[in-house]
C-alpha cells in the first residue's frame, strides 16, 4: 500500500513539473506542438516503466510452475503489521496465525516411475487444490520441491484443522490422468500456531517476527514428520510437549 501511495505521489510530482514547464514556456511564447508531444511521450514512457516494474516484481515473487507465491522471510512481518493496524481497537487483542506445511507423499518415487512431466502435473494440480481451498487473505507458498506452506492469518488451530480436512478430502478424491489411467497421490501435513498480543507494540519489530516465523515453520515441520512417520496420508498438529521427542521421530522416519 505504501509503495502504491509513493508511486502516485511521484506521478503527481512529475506531472506538476511538466505543468510548470509548459506554463513557463507558454509565458515566454516558446511552446510548440513538438514540445507538448515530447512531454506526453515522456509521461507515457514513465507509466510504461512503472507497469513493467510491477509485472517484473510480481514474476519475481511467483513460482512459474505452480503459480503460487515463492517463499519470502517477511510474509509474517507483513501479516502482523497489517493486523496491528486493523485490530488496534479490538478487544481482546489476541491474534491467531496458523501455518500448514504440506508435502506430497513419495513424490520422488512417483516422479521416477511416471516421468517428470507427470510429476509436474501433480505439482500443478495439488497447488491448484491448495489455492482454490484458501481465502484471498491466505498465503499459499511453494516452499520448495514438493513442499507447500499455507499461512492462515486470523486463524486458530481449530480453523487450520478444518482447512486441512477440506484440502485432504479434495486430494483424496482427485486423480491424475496418465496414459488413459487415473493415478492417485496422497499428501501429509503438519500444522502449528502463533498467538500475538497486538496490544504489545514491541511485537512490531521485523527481526523478532522473522524469528517467530522460523519457529512457526520448524514446529509445522516437526508435525509433518510425525504425520509421515505415522503412515502418511494424514496431518498432525504440533504439540510443544513433544518437543524432545520430535528429533527421535525424524530419525526413525529417515531410517524407514
Amino acid at each position: 500500500m505504501n509503495d502504491e501511495k509513493n508511486s502516485k505521489r511521484e506521478l503527481n510530482e512529475l506531472q506538476i513539473r511538466h505543468i510548470r514547464l509548459l506554463t513557463h514556456l507558454y509565458a515566454h511564447n516558446a511552446i510548440t506542438d513538438d514540445i507538448v508531444n515530447d512531454i506526453r511521450l515522456t509521461e507515457l514512457e514513465y507509466f510504461n516503466l512503472l507497469e513493467k516494474y510491477r509485472i517484473l516484481e510480481q514474476k519475481v515473487n511467483i513460482d512459474e510452475k505452480t503459480n503460487l507465491l515463492k517463499f519470502k522471510k517477511d510474509y509474517l512481518t507483513t501479516i502482523v503489521k497489517t493486523a496491528s493496524r486493523i485490530y488496534q481497537s479490538a478487544d481482546p487483542k489476541k491474534y491467531h496465525i496458523s501455518l500448514a506445511r504440506i508435502d506430497i507423499d513419495d513424490f520422488s518415487i512417483f516422479n521416477n516411475r511416471y516421468g517428470h512431466d507427470v510429476g509436474d502435473k501433480v505439482l500443478i494440480e495439488i497447488a491448484e487444490i491448495l489455492r482454490t481451498s484458501s481465502r484471498p487473505t491466505d498465503y499459499v507458498i511453494r516452499f520448495g520441491g514438493e513442499e507447500f506452506d499455507v499461512i492462515l492469518p486470523a486463524t486458530d488451530i481449530e480453523g487450520a484443522v478444518h482447512y486441512l480436512e477440506k484440502v485432504f478430502a479434495k486430494v483424496r478424491s482427485h486423480s491424475i490422468s496418465f496414459n488413459e489411467k487415473q493415478l492417485n497421490v496422497t499428501i501429509s501435513a503438519g500444522v502449528s500456531e502463533l498467538i500475538y498480543d497486538l496490544s504489545n507494540v514491541k511485537l512490531i519489530i521485523s527481526d523478532h517476527i522473522e524469528k517467530d516465523y522460523e519457529a512457526l515453520q520448524a514446529a509445522a515441520d516437526n508435525a509433518l514428520y510425525e504425520a509421515k512417520y505415522l503412515g502418511k496420508d494424514r496431518f498432525c498438529v504440533y504439540n510443544p510437549e513433544k518437543e524432545n521427542i520430535y528429533p527421535t521421530i525424524r530419525k526413525n522416519y529417515c531410517k524407514k
